[in-house]
Order: C-alpha cells, then structure tokens, then sequence
C-alpha cells in the first residue's frame, strides 16, 4: 500500500510539474492565421519538420475539402514568445502552411471524396462569398504561456504527434 507520505510527494511533483504547463484557448479566423504566417509572426521551431504535406498534394486537398465542409479541425498549438511577441508553432505548422498554399493559389485540390466538384480548383477559383467563407472560418488554437520553456514545448510537441 502506498503511504501518505509517498501520496503527499506525488501529489507535490503533479503540481511542481504542471505550473509551466499553462495555457489558454483561442479560435482565429483562417484569414488572420493566413496574414499573420505571412508577415512573419509566427516562427517554426527546429524540432518541427519541413514543410512535408508540400509532397502529398492529396492530403492538402483533403484538409483544405474538411474546411470548406466546416468539418472540425483540431487545434493547432502555439506558444507565446515574450522577448518577440511572436507565436511558436508547436503543433500544426502542416495545416496552417496547407491554408497558406490554398491561399496563395500554389495548390490545386485533387482526388477530393466529398466535393469532387472541385478537383482541379484552387482558391481563386471559387465564388467571391465562398472565398469570404472560408476565410472567416475560424480555427482553435491552444496557446501555452511565456511560462512554458523549450523544454514543455519540446514535450507538448512530442506527447501531440505519438
């Protein structure tokens, strides 16, 4: 059985250990995510990977087909940077990178299931009130504090993608 003494230094390190782990919940519309990926506020740490959906035009589509359908987008993880002010992307670089290219007019939505009727589209090629749509189409994001270290980051990013 265990002690109460070892329940007590348990229950000490869960709170030691969960105080850099703070966070709050904010939703974007997809434009603002867009503007603020290309005027550089965000920044994509070592540990995330290249841009590899940028090879799998398929799987772009196919996030880019969910958005359009509203289906839910899980949330993409960033932290806060004091000394910049900017956001690290700790999780969700390929999807947001993915809304960046549809946006730009550098990916041509193939092989979708559901809205087959777009195969061979690309943003332009949509009505002016479906462009509007989609880009108020807001994504949640979670975001950890400036109390979380490259270490808790580094974790979060770790624990999302096993």
């Amino acid at each position: 059985m265990i002690s109460v003494e070892e329940q007590d230094r348990a229950e000490e390190q869960i709170v030691e250990q969960k105080e850099p782990v703070s966070f709050d919940t904010r939703e974007y519309p997809i434009e603002v995510l867009i503007n603020k990926f290309n005027a550089g506020e965000f920044v994509i740490p070592n540990y995330q990977r290249e841009f590899v959906w940028e090879k799998d035009k398929v799987k772009m589509s196919r996030f880019i087909e969910s958005a359009l359908l509203d289906l839910p987008i899980p949330y993409l993880y960033f932290a806060d940077e004091p000394e910049t002010g900017k956001l690290e992307i700790v999780d969700g670089s390929q999807r947001l990178r993915t809304l960046v290219a549809f946006f730009s007019n550098k990916l041509i939505l193939k092989n979708l299931e559901i809205l087959t009727s777009l195969n061979g589209f690309m943003y332009s090629d949509l009505i002016k009130s479906r462009q509007r749509k989609f880009l108020n189409s807001t994504i949640r994001m979670i975001a950890l504090s400036d109390k979380s270290d490259e270490d808790v980051r580094f974790m979060m990013f770790e624990r999302i993608n096993t």
